[in-house]
């Protein structure tokens, strides 16, 4: 059973590993997840608005409501979920190499699911199962195979794994990479082809891409900009490159 000090404890990225569940929150969320839910809760006292039963729950006092939640203006409703077990690696994959913004998580997990990137790998990133990323991916990580793991972690399963793939690391214009053709890449061993085994990477908003990751057997991408634009948004970048890569943008 799923107490009150569980469910405070769950606001913290240690409590969530350690007992493989997460907090999703929110009428919308819990309609669409909350099937595979432990377990309901409801705010006490009820909401003025009133949250129509989403299936039979607990009521979580209003104190300890507040304390959970991260919303501005909470609904009075959250469930608690299981966190996915990882699957096979499928192909093609995304690598988020130490992306920091919640936002930025949750938009390219969101764009990795629409366009077929159901593997993502996750390099000492915002942390996919909490509240801010789950609701800016409205909850699509349920759906992915998604690894939480740090860079030795990833060497092994690259050297297990996908070292016959292709790493595609995104970088800033003019620094050597490839810049896009129509609906794939031009490189310079003949030519990107299309729905292969291959991985995008993108770094993190700061820092950029890192040593350890620059240290594995890769290529290099970018995003031909004009105007005197150096650089786009992670999450804007990722999806361009997901969309063309994949095949999307012919």
């Amino acid at each position: 059973m799923i107490s009150a000090k569980d469910i405070v404890k769950l606001t913290q990225k240690k409590f969530r590993r350690e007992m493989r569940l997460c907090i999703i929150e929110g009428e919308k969320l819990v309609r669409e997840h909350g099937a595979n839910a432990v377990a309901v809760f409801y705010k006490k006292p009820p909401t003025p608005c009133g949250v129509p039963p989403l299936r039979k729950g607990e009521e979580l006092d209003e104190k300890i409501f507040r304390q959970v939640s991260n919303l501005e203006t909470p609904e009075g409703v959250l469930a608690i979920v299981k966190i996915p077990a990882n699957t096979e690696i499928t192909f093609p994959y995304l690598v988020l190499d130490g992306v920091q913004d919640p936002g930025n998580v949750g938009t390219l997990l969101r764009t990795a699911s629409a366009f077929g990137f159901k593997t993502v790998f996750c390099i000492n990133c915002a942390d996919v199962w909490s509240q801010k990323v789950i609701r800016s991916a409205m909850g699509t990580q349920f759906g992915l195979n998604v690894f939480d793991l740090d860079h030795d972690e990833f060497a092994k399963i690259f050297s297990a794994h996908l070292a016959s793939s292709k790493l595609m690391l995104a970088t800033m214009p003019n620094s050597g990479a490839s810049p896009f053709g129509k609906g794939g890449v031009a490189n310079g061993d003949g030519g990107f082809s299309n729905g292969g085994s291959f991985g995008i990477v993108l770094g993190s908003e700061g820092q950029g891409l890192s040593a350890q990751i620059r240290a594995l057997p890769h290529e290099i991408v970018s995003i031909p900009m004009k105007s005197g634009v150096e650089s786009l948004n992670v999450a804007v970048a990722g999806g361009i490159l997901m969309y063309l890569m994949k095949g999307e943008g012919k």
